[in-house]
C-alpha cells in the first residue's frame, strides 16, 4: 500500500494557506456517466456538478485542484468546464510548460481558466480558477480505453474508477452545517447508462460489483432502431442517492470477440489501423524454468484479497510442469520488507516442496506494513537461479509512486537476463500505470481480480500458461507495402541557439550603487543556451508496440500503427518465428471504419508515445542521455498536440471560451460522443449483420460467490508483529489518505518436514498425494478443493472418494467394478480418485468454469494414470466417461 493516497475531487486551500493544510472541498452535487461500449473499446464521458460553497467575503485561494483515475490504458482527449450559466470552457492541448504559462496568467488576470495535467499515467490532476462564490461548475471530461479480457474466451471487463464519486476534505466551518441543510437535491448521486453494441449477439453481461438493470435491443432513439438487429444491442442502467464505495465492473460476452480483425481509420492523409486478436496456439512447455511467486501481503490485503490470492497459488502451484522438466520455485512475501520461503534459492518442484509450499500459503496473512514494489523486485532478481529462464507472477493490490524507477528496474533486468514478469491486480485500488507497466516492459502480460470477484482461475491459469510457453521471436507486421523495423533510425539535429551579445563594462565601477539589491542582483554568468531538437519528419510507419517482444496463448495481442498514406492496405500479414525455427504467418482483412472520428488516431498516438516513455523507440543514441531525453520529449509533444491528447508532455487548457448559454437537450450531448474503436470491434468477418430481429436472451446475474466460508483464524503472529484484521473491506478511504503504518514482518523460518510423512509410495519410489485437513477443504469451492488434493505429479488422494460436493451415487467396490482397473493394483484407491477427479473437472463443474482453469490438473492426471497403468489415452477416457456416470 503506498504511502500517500491522492485526493480525487474537486477542492482547494484556504486563502494563506501552506500546502500541508487541509484541502476544503467543493460538494460534490452529481455525477453522470456515459458509456459507449462496442465490443473491444469503450468511449466514457464524465459529467461532474460540483458547487463552490464558500460564501461571498470567505478568504479562498483562487485556485480549486480536482484529480480522477482512469485506467492507464485510456488516453483522455477532451476537458471542457461548464460554468453555472452554461458557459463551456473548452480545453486545447499545448506543450506542458506554455499550457501552465497560458493557465497562470489567465487566473492571474481574473479569468476563468482550467487546465489538465498528467500526473501519473493513471492519474490525472485538473486546476480550475476563480470560481465565484455559490456557484456550480461541471466538470466535463472524456476518455477512450480498450477493454481489457474477462474470465471466459469471448468476453470483455469495462471497468470504472469510482473515486469519481467521492466527496474529499472537511467543509469549511464557515458553512455550519451547510451539506445538510443547503445543498438542494438534483435527484440521483449517480447516473450511469452504459451503451452496448456489438458485431455478433450479446450471449451475457453481468457485473460482480453491482445490481444493473439491462435493456436489450437498441436505443430507440436512434433513427434506424427498427432496422438493428435486437440481440447486438443493449443498454445497462445504474444509479444511486449516494456514492458508491467501490469501482464499477460490467461483464459482455459476445462470439468472435478473440477472432483476428483490423479496423483502418483516415485523417488528412494518414491512415490508423488497429489489429487485434486473442492468440491459441500450444507449443511444448518451457524447459528447465524456474518460477517465483511474488505475493503482496501488506495490510491493505487483508481479507478477501488476501483469500484471493492464496486460492490462486493453491491452483497456481498444481499446475507447475513435472514431466521432462527440471522446474525450480520459490515464494516471496513482501510489504515493507521482502522475505523468501527458501532464503537459500528456490527448490526443485516435488511433492515435498509442493507440500512446504501449501502449508506456506494456508499461513499467510496481511501483516508486512507497506508495499514496496521496487524493493520486492530487485530482491526476487537478485535470488533467481543464472543457469535458466525465470517467470516471476506478481499478487498484488497495491501501488507505488515511483513508477518510472520500478519500470527502469524491470526493463533493464528483462533486457540483460532471461526473465519474464506477469502482474495480477487484486482489488479496485490497484495502480493500473504499475501493473500494466511492469508487465509491458516485463515482456509478461497482466490481469486484474476485482474487489469483490472470486471467479478469476481463468485469468491465473492464463498467466501461468503464457509463462510456460516459449517466447516467439522476430514478430513483425507487414502493414500492406510497409514493414516497421526494430532498426529504424530517425536522425535528428541539434541547432544552437546564438549566444546573447555580451556589453561591454563601464571602465568605473561604483562600490555603493544606491539602486543595487544585493539580495536580488545576481552576476554569476548563465547557463549556457539549450540545444533546440529539430525532429526528422514523421516516419512512413509509426507502429506501438515499437517491438513485439512476444505473443502469448490466451493473452490478448493488439498492435496501432499511424501510415502516412491515404491509401488503406486491403490486408494486413502478421509474421514470427518460434525457437525451433517454425515460421508464423497470420493474414488478417480490413475494414476500413465509416465513423468519421480520429479517436483511432487518438488511442495509437497515446500508445506510441508509451513506448517513447519507456525507451522503445529507434531515435538515434548517442550516449547523450540528457540530449536522448530532450529528443524524446519533443517527439511526444508533438504526437500530443497533434492528435489533442494528453500526455507526460502535454496539457489541456482552457480559458474563457464562451459560447452561446446551452439548453438542456445541447447539455446531453455528452452522450453523444466520439468512440474511439468501435469499428475495431465490429471488423470480424464471420459477423455480419442479420436483418431480421432476435429474440433476446435472458442477462446473466452477477456471478455467485465461490469461497463458501471464510478462512481459519490465523496463527498467533509472532512477537512484534501485527495481528491481522478481522475486517474484510477495503481500506480505500475517499478523504485523504492516511500514512501506512510501519508493520513489521514477520520472520518465515524454512519449512519443516512434515511429522506426517506416510511411509509408502505408490508406484517404483513415487509419493505419495497429499493428506489436506478437513477444514481446508470445507472452506474451498470445488476447483481449489480439488487442487489441494493433487500432488506434483498429478495424482490425486484418496481423500476425492470422500469429497461431499460430488454426490456419489456408488460406493468405492462399484467403482472398483465400474472403471475395470487391473486387479492386484497397489493403492488402488489413489488411482480411482484420480479417474474419478478427471472426470469431475472435465463433466462438472460447469460452464462458469472455463476448461483453461483445470486443463494443466487435468493433463497431469492423465499422464499419471497413463503411466501407471501402461494405458493408451483412448483406454483412459473410456474408463473416465464411465466415472461421469456416478455423480449424483
Amino acid at each position: 500500500m503506498s504511502s500517500h493516497s491522492p485526493i480525487f475531487g474537486l477542492y482547494c486551500l484556504p486563502s494563506g494557506a501552506s500546502a500541508a493544510c487541509t484541502p476544503v472541498s467543493f460538494p460534490l452535487l452529481s455525477v453522470r456517466i456515459s458509456a459507449r461500449l462496442t465490443d473491444l473499446s469503450a468511449q466514457v464521458t464524465l459529467v461532474q456538478t460540483y458547487l463552490n460553497a464558500t460564501a461571498p467575503g470567505v478568504p479562498t485561494s483562487t485556485e480549486a485542484r480536482y484529480a480522477f483515475p482512469v485506467p492507464a490504458r485510456a488516453v483522455v482527449h477532451s476537458f471542457t468546464m461548464i460554468r453555472g450559466d452554461g458557459t463551456r470552457v473548452v480545453g486545447r492541448v499545448q506543450e506542458k510548460r506554455a499550457a501552465r504559462k497560458t493557465y497562470d496568467s489567465a487566473v492571474q488576470r481574473g479569468k476563468q481558466a482550467g487546465i489538465l495535467e498528467q500526473s501519473t499515467p493513471d492519474v490525472f490532476r485538473v486546476s480550475v480558477g476563480n470560481i465565484p462564490p455559490n456557484e456550480e461548475v461541471q466538470i466535463e471530461l472524456v476518455y477512450a480505453t480498450e477493454l481489457t479480457e474477462d474470465e471466459e474466451n469471448d468476453s470483455v471487463r469495462f471497468h470504472v474508477p469510482m473515486h469519481i464519486g467521492a466527496r474529499y476534505g472537511v467543509a469549511p466551518a464557515e458553512l455550519g452545517g451547510f451539506e445538510s441543510q443547503n445543498v438542494r437535491s438534483h435527484g440521483a448521486f449517480l447516473e450511469m447508462i452504459t451503451h452496448i453494441e456489438s458485431t455478433s449477439p450479446i450471449s451475457e453481461i453481468g457485473s460482480p460489483s453491482h445490481t444493473i438493470s439491462t435493456e436489450l435491443g437498441p436505443d430507440p432513439a436512434l433513427p434506424n432502431a427498427s432496422q438493428l438487429p435486437f440481440s447486438h444491442y443493449a443498454r445497462v442502467f445504474l444509479s444511486s442517492d449516494a456514492q458508491l464505495q467501490k469501482d464499477f465492473v460490467l461483464t459482455v460476452k459476445s462470439a468472435g470477440l478473440d477472432t483476428p480483425r483490423c479496423v483502418a481509420e483516415t485523417r488528412e492523409g494518414e491512415v490508423a489501423m488497429g489489429l487485434t486478436f486473442v492468440p491459441r496456439f500450444v507449443l511444448p512447455p518451457v524447459a528447465r524454468q524456474e518460477y517465483i511467486f511474488l505475493v503482496d501481503r501488506s495490510g491493505s490485503m487483508d481479507g478477501q484479497r488476501m483469500m484471493a490470492a492464496r486460492k490462486a497459488l493453491v491452483v497456481m502451484l498444481r499446475s507447475l510442469p513435472h514431466r521432462d522438466s527440471s522446474s525450480l520455485f520459490n515464494i516471496a512475501s513482501f510489504g515493507s520488507d521482502c522475505t523468501l520461503l527458501w532464503p537459500q534459492g528456490s527448490r526443485a518442484y516435488d511433492q515435498e516442496t509442493l507440500e512446504q509450499a501449501t502449508e506456506h500459503v494456508d499461513s499467510m496473512w496481511a501483516t508486512y506494513g507497506g508495499t514496496e514494489i521496487r524493493y520486492a523486485l530487485g530482491k526476487c532478481f537478485a535470488q533467481r537461479q543464472s543457469d535458466r529462464p525465470t517467470s516471476i507472477f506478481m499478487l498484488t493490490d497495491g501501488d507505488a509512486w515511483d513508477l518510472a524507477g520500478v519500470l527502469e528496474l524491470v526493463k533493464g533486468t528483462v533486457d540483460k537476463h532471461p526473465v519474464r514478469v506477469f502482474v495480477l491486480g487484486i482489488g479496485d485500488a490497484v495502480s493500473t500505470a504499475m501493473c500494466e507497466g511492469i508487465a509491458r516492459v516485463g515482456n509478461g502480460a497482466c490481469m486484474f481480480v476485482g474487489e469483490s470477484e472470486t471467479k478469476f482461475t481463468g485469468k491465473v491459469a492464463r498467466l501461468l500458461k503464457a509463462a510456460k510457453t516459449p517466447v516467439i521471436g522476430d514478430v513483425h507486421v507487414d502493414w500492406g507495402s510497409t514493414v516497421v523495423s526494430d532498426e529504424a533510425e530517425e536522425e535528428f539535429e541539434l541547432l544552437e541557439c546564438p549566444p546573447a551579445p555580451q556589453t561591454k563594462r563601464s571602465a568605473k565601477l561604483n562600490l555603493f550603487d544606491c539602486d543595487v539589491d544585493v539580495l536580488e542582483s545576481d552576476d554569476s554568468p548563465a547557463p549556457p543556451p539549450s540545444l533546440e531538437i529539430n525532429l526528422p519528419p514523421i516516419p512512413s510507419a509509426q507502429q506501438s508496440p515499437f517491438k513485439i517482444r512476444s505473443l502469448l496463448p490466451g493473452v490478448r495481442c493488439t498492435v496501432y500503427a499511424i501510415l502516412q498514406s491515404s491509401q488503406i492496405p486491403p490486408k494486413v500479414v502478421l509474421h514470427g518465428t518460434t525457437a525451433d525455427g517454425a515460421t508464423i504467418e497470420l493474414p488478417v482483412d480490413v475494414t476500413a471504419s465509416c465513423l468519421g472520428t480520429i479517436a483511432l488516431h487518438a488511442i495509437s498516438a497515446r500508445k506510441i508515445i508509451q513506448d517513447l516513455e519507456d525507451g522503445q523507440h529507434g531515435l538515434a543514441r548517442d550516449g547523450d542521455p540528457d540530449l536522448l531525453s530532450r529528443t524524446v520529449n519533443a517527439a511526444i509533444v508533438r504526437l500530443g498536440t497533434k492528435y489533442g491528447i494528453a500526455s507526460s508532455q502535454t496539457s489541456f487548457v482552457a480559458v474563457d471560451e464562451t459560447i452561446e448559454s446551452v439548453d438542456a437537450n445541447e447539455v446531453e450531448t455528452f452522450e453523444e460522443g466520439l468512440n474511439s474503436l468501435r469499428t475495431l470491434a465490429s471488423a470480424s468477418a464471420s459477423s455480419a449483420p442479420s436483418a431480421g430481429v432476435h429474440m433476446p436472451a435472458p442477462a446473466a446475474p452477477p456471478p455467485p460467490m465461490l469461497i463458501a466460508a471464510p478462512p481459519p483464524p490465523p496463527r498467533a503472529p509472532p512477537p512484534g508483529s501485527v495481528a491481522p484484521s478481522s475486517s474484510s473491506e477495503s481500506d480505500d478511504t475517499y478523504g485523504i489518505g492516511s500514512d501506512a503504518g510501519s508493520h513489521t514482518a514477520p520472520p518465515i523460518d524454512d519449512a519443516e518436514e512434515s511429522d506426517d510423512d506416510m511411509g509408502f509410495g505408490l508406484f517404483d519410489g513415487g509419493t505419495p498425494p497429499p493428506h489436506v485437513d478437513s477444514d481446508s477443504l470445507v472452506n474451498s469451492d470445488p476447483l481449489e478443493a480439488l487442487a489441494r488434493l493433487q500432488s506434483f505429479d498429478g495424482a490425486f488422494s484418496a481423500q476425492v472418494l470422500d469429497l461431499a460436493f460430488m454426490h456419489l451415487t456408488v460406493d468405492r467396490a462399484g467403482l472398483r467394478a465400474l472403471l475395470s482397473l487391473p486387479a492386484g493394483l497397489k493403492d488402488e484407491d489413489v488411482l480411482l480418485a484420480t479417474v474419478l477427479a478427471m472426470a469431475y473437472l472435465s463433466s462438472q463443474l460447469g460452464g462458469d468454469v472455463e476448461r483453461e482453469c483445470w486443463e494443466d490438473m487435468y493433463s497431469k492426471a492423465h499422464d499419471y494414470v497413463c503411466d501407471a497403468l501402461g494405458w493408451q489415452s483412448a483406454q483412459l477416457m473410456a474408463s473416465q466417461a464411465k466415472a461421469v456416470d456416478v455423480f449424483g
